[in-house]
């Protein structure tokens, strides 16, 4: 195979002056990031630093929109990786690995109103990434903890926010042998307490958490992998309260994975109703 040239001059340019990542520059002369790595390497170019290149990036402040905020903490606690590069960085890092194209499409709509974002390279188990580089106003992202703030508690519109954005993360929503099913499981032990009490509330009947997984125990084909902390799951099966959910969260799931699964379960629902 012929080596792929890329003229130095080419490459200052759209590194050093434009700010492309190695990733862009990749795909503008259709080739892998390693391969641009390897001519700056030729060439004795130094790399910027990723703060310089991410601080390049136009980013607009949060809406201040609480209920789009419990949304987001609800889907960052259950599938995102929020951090700062350094500790005094201005730039907020917002990043996600998955195999599903879904969840790439819904995180850069979720996000690209407010700064850049990038999708990167499959691995070995296809799967991508996505970054999104947002500025300090989405400094509310950045705690990690198995708690459910006051104010969002606090607000019904906010509570039920946060409730679509922690399923659409975490959640399962199916049809499995012919009825219609709702799960998540999950380490966070406190929300899916306070989520079985939410249910309850709400009038829709779920039996009390269970514990599916010891912490430190092996499972899956050939036991490759092991639980790192103890795992959690709550429920729903009737009929009439899996009805209940799907109307609440219908409006507000924006994973479309999971909008077209609920669909399916609501199909199977009236079905069984009309015999």
């Amino acid at each position: 195979m012929a080596k792929i040239t890329i003229p130095k001059n080419e490459l200052v340019r759209l590194y050093y002056k434009q700010k492309k990542s190695k990733y862009e520059i990749g795909k503008i002369y259709n080739c892998s990031f390693k391969t641009v790595l390897n001519r700056m390497r030729e060439f004795g170019m130094k790399p910027l630093s990723r703060s310089i290149m991410q601080s390049t990036y136009e980013k607009k402040d949060f809406s201040g929109n609480k209920e789009e905020k419990a949304y987001m903490i609800g889907f960052r606690l259950g599938d995102l990786n929020v951090y700062q590069t350094v500790s005094h960085s201005d730039v907020i890092v917002v990043r996600c690995h998955t195999t599903r194209e879904e969840q790439l499409d819904m995180i850069k709509k979720l996000f690209k109103q407010y700064g850049k974002v990038t999708i990167g390279g499959k691995n070995k188990k296809n799967s991508k990434y996505i970054n999104c580089f947002l500025n300090k106003s989405f400094s509310f992202l950045l705690p990690n903890e198995d708690k459910i703030e006051n104010w969002i508690i606090d607000d019904s519109g906010c509570l039920s926010n946060f409730v679509a954005g922690y399923i659409d993360a975490e959640g399962n929503i199916g049809v499995y042998d012919g009825r219609a099913r709702f799960k998540v499981d999950s380490y966070d032990k406190n929300i899916i307490f306070w989520l079985y009490k939410w249910l309850r509330k709400n009038d829709i009947l779920c039996p009390k958490p269970q514990l599916i997984g010891k912490k430190g125990r092996f499972y899956g084909k050939n036991n490759k992998y092991k639980f790192n902390k103890d795992l959690w799951r709550v429920r729903v099966s009737t009929m009439n309260s899996l009805n209940k959910l799907f109307q609440i969260l219908r409006p507000l799931l924006k994973h479309k994975k999971r909008l077209k699964d609920l669909n399916k379960c609501l199909k199977n629902i009236n079905k069984r109703n009309a015999k």
